[in-house]
């Protein structure tokens, strides 16, 4: 296997047995967060795309934190869209101290138009396309796997899809192609180190048909050994050296709902006996018919004193309403009834509901969760930090304000309304008066006996602080942004709306200075069309965006990018036609000359002398493109483009710094003078001194 000295601690995880440093075992939780209640369909199952984010990040309900709490070190998937940006998600995992093992969609082997089923189960070009695509999309970058990142899942349980368990060689055909056209992927990407290791995962059924073992699961790795050997057995011409790719980049695992005291007489012993040089790892436990407190203790011990066995992942982390049945026996989380926030999954909207602990039905008075942290060695996490109403994540909605006010807590309500301020452009400058509101808000004041309860809800509380009290200082300067907290699907989606919805801006002419970052672009957007759009006076409905944007002060935008914020600033406005119009509108002569200057410094040049940009900036250009022809022509810059070297010492005149210049020089003078001065009088004293002496010795 590849050395990774750069990846997080798991040592050992999925290596060679036989290394000298210490093991420290796999201890993963296997993560598929349907958002639903009930039985039903989801639009995607790709649970670390960034439309999952208010679910997995810690701005969200912060499941991979919660997962780090536990004593896990890795997070194993399902879903895989190669379409999805995976970067956050495995930015995010980095940060929790957890290694990712993602899982190749079912996808390209059964579902999507000419699968692999249509091709014989030779996989080989649908696979490689696919993972070209995420090695594009966050899996790879510069030539290195991201470091999240140690194994990747080819296909989950192929000994049951493609097509069934009585047919090795195809499901090994599948398989083989699959590692294959993977491993060329790699190769059109350029991707070359931190190389990470291949699985397929098995079931834990018996192989009749399979040579060699009729153990569960055994027999089918036995099977996809050899067709990794000699693929050309199992009818596949290999374009790569499949058995060099076995030796050193693979790692077996399997599935199963058996106890720990069936994993070695069914399956560990022999494997060991067979497989000397090949770990695996189980890549979803969890028995339902034994205590999990006693089982989890009893597999990690398991582990440990195994040469072959280097973990397991517990399946899983929340029950799988959506899909029914004994399904839903298997999760450690169920959904509570508070929503913490709105997630749009891929084009529909879902709440995101907190989390509750599980009742183990086989160790009554233990939870899953907690059965699972004492068995991981975890800090653990407490009930009552699960479904806490977070008055910085809870929707700006009546639906957010509703589940605020049930907290009956007034520090929670001042909090949540700070942040509606913030939403609105001001910033509390009289955090008593800000109590006082809350304590209104949270019906805890004789006010509010006067009037109906009904009077007062998220509506009334924007209608009284659209307003404007006194206790909110409201910035001028404030613009319609990007929200940082929202998802880069929620982001896109509101962009592609805006575009739509332009009537005096074609999304085309994007400066190109704020195309490449979906934030700056999004910037860009949002802030020009609450500026031209709308008529400003309800921010929150007119610059909201489905939750991408808010209507932010200056001080929170100017703490991150503002080149692409269209205000009207002066001094921050983006550089662009649609920032100089903003200016122009103004009608004010210093203003403008700030923006000019700023143009000027943008074009590599100096103003010369300041007060003719003051005459220019009384009568500037019309459009932007003619004031950037001009300013290398005009006589007052120097440098850059103008082709004018800048003069020394520049003219005090011009505002531009050369006062200090001239100041220095006379002041080298003045000393230089005063140096002359204490000489001279010097010289004096020394010869009057002499002419004493000489009367003196002639006497």
């Amino acid at each position: 296997m590849a050395s990774r000295a750069w990846v997080l601690p798991l040592l050992l995880l999925l290596t060679r047995p036989g290394a000298t440093a210490a093991k420290e075992l796999l201890k993963g939780i296997s993560y598929g967060p349907a958002p639903l209640k009930k039985a039903g369909k989801l639009p995607n199952d790709d649970f670390m795309s960034t439309s999952a984010k208010a679910q997995w990040s810690t701005s969200g309900r912060g499941d991979l934190h919660i997962m780090k709490r536990l004593g896990a070190n890795a997070v194993r998937l399902y879903g895989n869209d190669p379409r999805e940006d995976h970067t956050p998600f495995l930015d995010e995992a980095v940060v929790q101290g957890l290694q990712v093992i993602p899982g190749m969609s079912d996808y390209p082997y059964t579902q999507m138009p000419k699968n692999c089923m249509t091709t014989d189960f030779n996989c080989y070009s649908q696979i490689k396309e696919q993972y070209k695509s995420m090695l594009q999309n966050g899996f790879a970058k510069d030539g290195a796997y991201h470091g999240a990142l140690k194994t990747i899942i080819v296909i989950n349980e192929p000994d049951l899809k493609i097509p069934g368990i009585t047919k090795p060689n195809e499901f090994c055909r599948a398989i083989v192609s699959a590692i294959d056209g993977m491993i060329d992927a790699e190769k059109e990407t350029d991707t070359k180190s931190n190389l990470i290791n291949f699985t397929a995962t098995f079931s834990f059924g018996q192989c009749t048909a399979c040579k060699g073992s009729s153990k569960p699961a055994l027999g089918q790795m036995m099977e996809l050994r050899s067709a990794m050997e000699k693929p050309e057995d199992v009818g596949y011409e290999a374009k790569n050296n499949l058995a060099e790719v076995y030796k050193t980049r693979f790692t077996n695992s399997f599935n199963t709902a058996n106890p720990a005291n069936d994993m070695k007489p069914l399956f560990l012993n022999d494997y060991e006996a067979n497989f000397d040089s090949t770990p695996v790892f189980i890549g979803e436990y969890h028995s339902t018919h034994v205590s999990t407190k006693k089982d989890i203790h009893d597999v990690i011990e398991v582990a440990k004193n195994s040469d072959a066995l280097v973990g397991v992942s517990f399946f899983e982390f929340q029950v799988r309403y959506d899909k029914g049945g004994t399904e839903m026996d298997f999760g450690m989380f169920g959904l509570g009834q508070i929503s913490l926030a709105e997630m749009n999954f891929f084009g529909v909207e879902f709440p995101v509901w907190c989390l509750m602990k599980i009742q183990d039905v086989k160790d009554p008075g233990n939870t899953i969760a907690d059965s699972l942290t004492l068995g991981f060695e975890g800090e653990g996490i407490p009930d009552d930090q699960l479904c806490v109403i977070d008055p910085k994540k809870v929707p700006l909605s009546e639906d957010g304000y509703q589940a605020i006010l049930s907290t009956k807590s007034v520090d929670k309500m001042a909090d949540y309304v700070r942040r509606v301020i913030w939403h609105m452009g001001g910033d509390v400058v009289d955090d008593k008066a800000l109590m006082t509101f809350a304590k209104k808000y949270t019906k805890q004041t004789l006010e509010v006996t006067v009037r109906r309860l009904s009077d007062l809800s998220f509506a009334s509380m924007v209608d009284e602080l659209g307003q404007h009290p006194s206790w909110v200082l409201w910035d001028a300067m404030a613009a319609c942004v990007a929200d940082r907290s929202a998802d880069k699907g929620t982001i896109g989606e509101a962009i592609g709306w805006a575009c739509g919805k332009f009537r005096s801006f074609n999304c085309s002419d994007l400066p190109s200075f704020c195309s490449e970052d979906v934030w700056a672009h999004a910037d860009y957007v949002f802030s020009l069309y609450f500026a031209v759009e709308t008529d400003h006076s309800s921010p929150l409905e007119n610059c909201n965006f489905g939750g991408a944007a808010m209507f932010a002060p200056s001080k929170v935008y100017r703490s991150q990018d503002s080149t692409c914020i269209v205000t009207k600033d002066p001094a921050t406005t983006a550089l662009s036609e649609e920032g100089y119009q903003m200016i122009l509108q103004i009608n004010d002569t210093n203003k403008a000359a700030v923006f000019i200057q700023r143009e000027v410094e943008d074009l590599k040049m100096k103003v010369a002398n300041k007060s003719a940009l003051m005459d220019f900036a009384m009568k500037p250009p019309a459009h932007f493109k003619d004031l950037k022809e001009q300013l290398p022509q005009v006589p007052w810059v120097c440098g850059g483009p103008s082709g004018r070297n800048c003069p020394f010492p520049i003219n005090p005149s011009n505002g531009g710094g050369g006062g200090w210049v001239v100041g220095l020089i006379i002041c080298i003078v003045l000393l230089f003078a005063a140096v002359l001065a204490a000489l001279y009088v010097r010289r004096k004293r020394q010869m009057a001194a002499r002419e004493v002496e000489q009367p003196l010795s002639e006497a």
